[in-house]
């Protein structure tokens, strides 16, 4: 990893829907990515059609969420790098925010993979700086850094 990058933490959210099997899904998770089922805290609320769903978040700290995305970028196939590293604005924001989204059925399956609906959502705060749009490049960097 880049020196000069560093995570203040990250953030998990993901949506279960009452078709899906919580503990199944949690244990893939932490087995992929080692992001511990303990973590997680639910909301129960109620979807648009008026079906259940949990609303899951977990804050991890900052050395476990440079683990994490290290960990994510080396399990991403060739083409999701590809796609991240020419999209890179289109994966952070404003702050210097990294976003990423993880398929939910894949996890499941034991891979990873960029998805944009019915995901994990990860949102990876770097350390402030003065210019948070040299986070780009830093990720780029990273990218590039991980075999």
């Amino acid at each position: 990893m880049p020196d000069d990058l560093r995570f203040s933490g990250a953030e998990a959210n993901l949506v279960l829907h009452a078709t899906e099997d919580e503990s199944k899904l949690l244990r893939s998770i932490e087995s992929i990515l080692s992001i511990s089922a303990d973590r997680f805290s639910g909301e129960s609320s109620e979807g648009h059609y008026k079906n259940k769903i949990l609303l899951l978040n977990a804050m991890i700290s900052s050395h476990d969420a440079q683990e994490l995305v290290i960990r994510i970028i080396s399990l991403l196939s060739i083409t999701d790098r590809e796609d991240l590293h020419r999209n890179m604005a289109q994966y952070s924001d404003e702050k210097g925010n990294l976003y990423l989204r993880l398929d939910k059925q894949l996890l499941c399956k034991g891979k990873i993979a960029l998805s944009a609906a019915d995901s994990l959502r990860l949102r990876f705060r770097p350390i402030r700086r003065f210019k948070p749009s040299s986070n780009i490049e830093g990720y780029r960097g990273l990218l590039s850094s991980i075999e």
